[in-house]
């Protein structure tokens, strides 16, 4: 009998073009080590100025962030796909898979009943107000193993004090190098082994081997601020969606190689956190230009910093995390719709209020791009598509010559 062994990759984490015979360059991991810090450090400044509804703006686009990070980390590679419409009560979560070790429904659960007491009090209050309006349905009963998502966060926080040292410097890289150690070690969070099965094909058998259950790396990503809070690097102790990795666990790394991967994952969140800060000035900046004229008191602003940060709301979570009657969301909704920033849409038969980009912002633009090129470009332009109709005429309906022309087609 013949056998044959077939690697099924379905969901199996690369391992890291890192990986070699020798460990990384000490300069290289210098450079990523200073880039992360420069990062962490310019994130620090910028939060510390921000405004009081820039703040609200953040949180709840970090919160989103947060949440997407966790459920596609878990194996929900659908999570971004139903997020909107599971939020909302319209459609089913995501679809759990051989990788997701328990329902998305309880990786948001216990993210938001952690965070609903983080020590920064707006992101706690974006927490708690999102829970409120959440509609999130779980597609089967809770399990055992639904439970793991509570444990995970609890086992997360325990790693963060047990990585600690007395005098660190307030640089994170030497507390990182001991939890990347302790995770490795940790039942937990320890990347598990691949399972193969065997399979009979005829006179022959195949082995075919998957990937193991995603290990919680999403709840070290949630507690991870504290650990940079803890030696000084950061004020705020901030999430850090996709911070933790399963490749910077893989045994096959050198010691310097897990640093650098670590020290780059880091960056690349701080970075990603940059990005939302500057997202939240320019919504900041819209709100203040649209809704400015309202009262302090008013309840429009705080809805549409929902809307334009998280996810389209329904008429009946308005109601449960803005404390707003039911004839006071068709006030807020007009509100929002006559300023231009939000639109109603009908979906299964309710009705949702979504953020819109200003109309002035969209017809600032030409409506015909191509009046907007150079006159030597618009020939171009002009010339190319006509190389392209020529090509079509002359091809008898056959695709191949046009994709040729646009550069699309490979042999």
């Amino acid at each position: 009998m013949q056998c044959f062994c077939i690697h099924y990759t379905f969901g199996m984490e690369r391992f890291h073009p890192l990986a070699a015979d020798s460990d990384a360059p000490p300069e290289e991991l210098s450079l990523a080590q200073g880039e992360c810090a420069l990062a962490l450090g310019r994130l620090d400044g910028l939060l510390a100025g921000l405004t009081d509804t820039e703040k609200r703006l953040f949180c709840v686009g970090l919160l989103r962030e947060v949440l997407l990070s966790a459920l596609a980390q878990a194996g929900f590679a659908d999570a971004e796909h139903q997020f909107n419409a599971w939020f909302a009560g319209l459609d089913r979560g995501p679809q759990e898979t051989p990788l997701t070790a328990c329902s998305a429904y309880a990786v948001v659960r216990a993210l938001l009943g952690d965070l609903s007491h983080h020590p920064w009090e707006p992101l706690a209050d974006a927490a708690q107000t999102i829970a409120l309006a959440a509609r999130f349905g779980a597609d089967r009963p809770m399990q055992t193993e639904d439970a793991l998502a509570d444990d995970a966060i609890g086992r997360a926080l325990t790693l963060m004090e047990q990585a600690g040292a007395d005098d660190e410097p307030p640089l994170p890289f030497a507390g990182l190098a001991r939890l990347y150690g302790l995770l490795r070690a940790d039942p937990l969070f320890a990347p598990l082994e691949r399972t193969v099965h065997i399979r009979s094909l005829g006179n022959r058998t195949v082995a075919i081997e998957q990937a193991a259950p995603r290990t919680p790396l999403w709840a070290v990503d949630a507690s991870l601020g504290r650990r940079l809070t803890a030696c000084g690097a950061w004020q705020l102790a901030l999430p850090c969606p996709g911070a933790v990795t399963a490749e910077t666990l893989q045994p096959q790394l050198w010691p310097g190689e897990r640093a650098l991967v670590s020290a780059r994952t880091l960056h690349a969140s701080a970075t990603r956190l940059a990005e939302l800060v500057a997202e939240a000035r320019r919504r900041a900046a819209l709100m203040r230009e649209h809704l400015g004229h309202l009262r302090s008191s008013a309840r429009a602003p705080q809805v549409w910093i929902l809307l334009a940060g998280f996810a389209p709301l329904g008429l009946d979570q308005m109601t449960s995390a803005c404390g707003i009657s039911r004839r006071g969301t068709y006030a807020i909704g007009d509100a929002l719709i006559a300023a231009g920033i939000a639109r109603r849409v009908s979906i299964k038969g309710k009705v949702l209020l979504v953020a819109e980009a200003p109309r002035r912002d969209l017809l600032s633009a030409p409506l015909d791009h191509a009046l907007a090129l150079p006159h030597p470009a618009l020939a171009e332009f002009d010339a190319a598509m006509g190389e392209i109709d020529r090509l079509l005429a002359g091809s008898s309906g056959h695709p191949d010559a046009a994709s040729r022309a646009l550069g699309v087609y490979e042999k």
